[in-house]
């Protein structure tokens, strides 16, 4: 017998229901795995279209840009250009002085050791000076011997994160070439500052390190392809660096870097070993079709909050940025630029024991086309997994027109189609909005015969 109290549906209307019910359930479940990936532009996993050259996770470096027609999408390619550069120059490096610069093919972005860009000559072994501050000749590139503003008894193969003239990696640049503000993580630590030349732009810059017959405009500087230059921004780590936030980091435990207290007393650079985590990384590439340089600049993806919907965010991840005090998020952008604690530090005007942190963020969004193409590269196999995945290309630029360079030649840089400008926050902290950007403020050095090279403003 029946239940009085249930109610009997008509098997049509039953069915009908239960179709009702699965279709919609389908298209919820779907629409729940399409969240992550709105829009289609920022966040799609299939590769990208870039063009004439593959997206892979290679030890080898796109060696050309091609002539691009106007029915190919410059940005994907370029930005294409700029991962692959950041992925092999990322590369576990071969450690021996004959192979200075060479990745290690029997090793993948994920295995421990220096990169091959850590490989590179260091500005100090460009720019030698002897115990008195006297200029001293480069050593040849397949050495590590030489002088270390840390000391004699440092060996050049270790990661050293200092300067013969104190304090000056901890400053930013300025457009004339002279330092700029520093930059004070949220862990009350300096950021610093290295700057690493590869074999074909130090053996071309070694010949003006001692001060001699500087470029100029009669006499130019031409650099030759596949000149490459890297600068990249480090912050110190503490004991308020949990092991979580650690591990998100590319890391160089025990780096020599200049200890500040001991610095101020004793008037010259003294250094202490400490842990240092990469947060941002600029990357210079020659090329015989653009002999100006492609431009790239890389960041990590907890330094300040995101400026885009679709970027990643420290938050997200639950751990703390490295520039942004989350608790004070109206502050914007502090201190001012020009207050007194934007002074570039010196001997003169030395760093403080314990500083004020800035307060950073991104005045720009990332670009769309430019945040997938990161995307994809983190869902390759060989990064997937690995610290990479937590460093993004926040832009690129380049020289449109890649005739000869003459004085008034800086390329056409930055197609007018994109008016963004190149920055990072870890670098050009107050300096992220147009017309700045890493090649109108190279552009200066190109005006003075020293194409686009601002190193040569350190030349004695």
């Amino acid at each position: 017998m029946s239940d009085p109290h249930t109610i009997t549906e008509s098997r049509p209307a039953r069915s009908i229901l239960i179709a009702f019910v699965l279709v919609a359930g389908l298209a919820l479940l779907v629409l729940v795995a399409l969240l992550p990936l709105w829009p289609a532009a920022a966040q799609v996993q299939k590769e990208p279209r870039v063009g004439y050259n593959a997206a892979l996770v290679s030890p080898d470096r796109i060696m050309e840009i091609p002539n691009l027609t106007p029915e190919i999408d410059k940005f994907p390619e370029l930005d294409n250009y700029a991962w692959r550069a950041f992925v092999s120059l990322n590369w576990p490096a071969l450690t021996d002085e004959a192979h200075r610069g060479a990745p290690d093919r029997t090793k993948q972005p994920g295995d421990p050791g220096p990169r091959v860009w850590e490989t590179f000559k260091a500005r100090y072994e460009l720019l030698q000076t002897d115990s008195k501050g006297k200029p001293l000749p480069p050593q040849p590139w397949t050495t590590y011997d030489g002088t270390n503003p840390c000391g004699g008894d440092v060996d050049n193969r270790e990661k050293t994160l200092a300067t013969f003239e104190p304090f000056m990696d901890f400053n930013q640049a300025t457009f004339s070439g002279g330092p700029s503000n520093p930059l004070v993580a949220q862990n009350r630590t300096y950021t610093r500052y290295e700057t690493r030349l590869n074999e074909q732009e130090y053996s071309k810059l070694s010949g003006f390190s001692q001060g001699e017959k500087l470029p100029d405009m009669d006499n130019p500087l031409l650099m030759p392809a596949g000149s490459i230059a890297v600068k990249a921004a480090w912050r110190i780590l503490t004991d308020a660096d949990t092991p979580a936030v650690r591990a998100r980091y590319y890391v160089v435990k025990n780096a020599n870097v200049v200890d500040v207290a001991k610095s101020v007393a004793a008037r010259r650079t003294v250094c202490t070993k400490s842990d240092v985590a990469l947060v941002g990384m600029h990357i210079v590439i020659r090329t015989e079709r653009r002999p100006q340089g492609v431009w790239a600049t890389f960041e990590h993806v907890d330094n300040v909050p995101k400026a885009g919907p679709y970027e990643p965010d420290a938050k997200s991840a639950g751990v703390p940025y490295s520039y942004f005090n989350a608790s004070k998020p109206k502050l914007g952008l502090w201190p001012q630029y020009g207050s007194p604690e934007t002074i570039p530090v010196s001997l003169d005007h030395p760093p403080k024991l314990n500083p004020e942190p800035n307060q950073v963020v991104r005045r720009k969004p990332i670009h769309l086309s430019t945040l997938a193409m990161s995307r994809y590269y983190w869902s390759l196999q060989g990064l997937k997994g690995t610290v990479w995945t937590n460093y993004m290309l926040t832009a690129v630029q380049w020289p449109s027109h890649g005739f000869p360079i003459d004085p008034y030649n800086d390329g056409t840089f930055f197609p007018e189609a994109r008016k963004e400008n190149l920055a990072n926050t870890t670098m050009e902290t107050y300096f992220q909005d147009e017309p700045t950007s890493c090649m109108n403020c190279h552009q200066r050095f190109n005006e003075r015969g020293r194409d686009f090279v601002g190193l040569l403003g350190s030349f004695r």
